[in-house]
């Protein structure tokens, strides 16, 4: 739809936030970002080592001017913090509220079915932009 002005402070609407993710990432890899989606998987679709997420969340806080806590944003402790869980699901409700219950499904299953298995990261450029989504909506209630 058309567009109206951009008042500072305004809610960013998620599909601005994804666009803004995919091009972040596009350019630190050198891919078109009309090439990207929601559903990218950053650690198997991209030559993305851990180590290149350290520069994505630079990215990410010089754009939405947020602090980008990594752990949650790019899921990095999650293998071993669903481990620890008595219970996956009421976890992932406590704290990885961002994600919609579809997602945490299936991330709950993605461990669950693994067996121990060194697993690659399943972390999606849609998991960032909804990360991020939730801590601009944060920082905007002054929480």
């Amino acid at each position: 739809g058309p567009r109206g002005p951009q008042t500072p402070g305004a809610v960013m609407r998620y599909d601005e936030i994804s666009l803004k993710v995919r091009e972040i990432v596009a350019n630190l890899f050198e891919r078109d970002a009309a090439t990207l989606s929601d559903d990218t998987l950053l650690m198997q679709d991209l030559p993305c080592e851990s180590i290149d997420l350290l520069e994505v969340s630079v990215q990410l806080g010089a754009t939405f001017h947020i602090f980008v806590d990594e752990e949650r944003a790019f899921l990095r402790s999650l293998r071993y913090q669903l481990a620890g869980a008595p219970d996956a699901a009421a976890f992932l409700r406590e704290h990885y509220g961002h994600l919609d219950e579809a997602r945490r499904q299936q991330l709950a299953a993605y461990y669950t079915d693994a067996n121990g298995m060194a697993l690659q990261s399943p972390l999606t450029l849609g998991d960032i932009a909804h990360w991020v989504e939730q801590a601009l909506e944060a920082t905007r209630q002054g929480a």
